[in-house]
């Protein structure tokens, strides 16, 4: 069974962290397992092989997601395990929440905001950019329903202004114009 790419992906990381020279690194491959390409190694070897680049200094990186998530979490209000949920549905990291507590309030963590207003704030921004994603993975799906490339070739869209993607009225509108003319299409 093919190693999967992730793992495989970590091996290499590791390698180029730890400067091994592509001879060292295959002599290596070769002593601990026979093998001369990392492809070769099955889960458990792979895994053998990260344990002993962590047994020569190599340490490996939290994820981007996890990067920022508030040491004091468990102490935190409960809204915040609503932002987790909703950076997590979004996949993005801690830091985009904690962009908007800057811009929204001057405080560069939202683990440092002390008024539930605030949290509530962060949950609403959070959930204005879950509401343009969708909206925006709607306008792509009924433009492929009706064959259009890109919205702005529509009869009547050709002169969306600069940065529609991001505008919520803007995204409503064209969901609402693209799905009449699917419905029109469909009659």
């Amino acid at each position: 069974m093919a190693l999967a790419r992730g793992l495989l992906s970590k091996i290499h990381i590791a390698r180029q962290q730890l400067g091994l020279q592509d001879d060292v690194y295959r002599q290596k491959l070769q002593m601990m397992f026979g093998k001369g390409s990392a492809r070769d190694l099955n889960l458990r070897q792979a895994e053998q092989l990260l344990t002993e680049f962590k047994r020569l200094g190599w340490q490996p990186l939290p994820s981007k997601r996890a990067a920022g998530k508030p040491h004091n979490f468990s102490q935190l209000p409960a809204e915040v395990q609503v932002i987790e949920a909703q950076l997590a549905e979004m996949r993005l990291p801690w830091s985009y929440a904690d962009k908007i507590a800057k811009q929204m309030f001057g405080v560069a963590k939202v683990a440092w905001l002390k008024k539930p207003d605030q949290l509530t704030a962060i949950l609403a921004a959070l959930h204005v950019e879950q509401e343009k994603r969708y909206l925006l993975a709607e306008v792509d799906r009924l433009c492929q329903g009706l064959g259009i490339e890109h919205p702005e070739q529509a009869a009547g869209l050709e002169q969306l202004p600069k940065g529609w993607r991001r505008q919520r009225p803007i995204l409503k509108a064209l969901v609402e114009t693209l799905q009449a003319a699917a419905d029109s299409k469909r009659r």
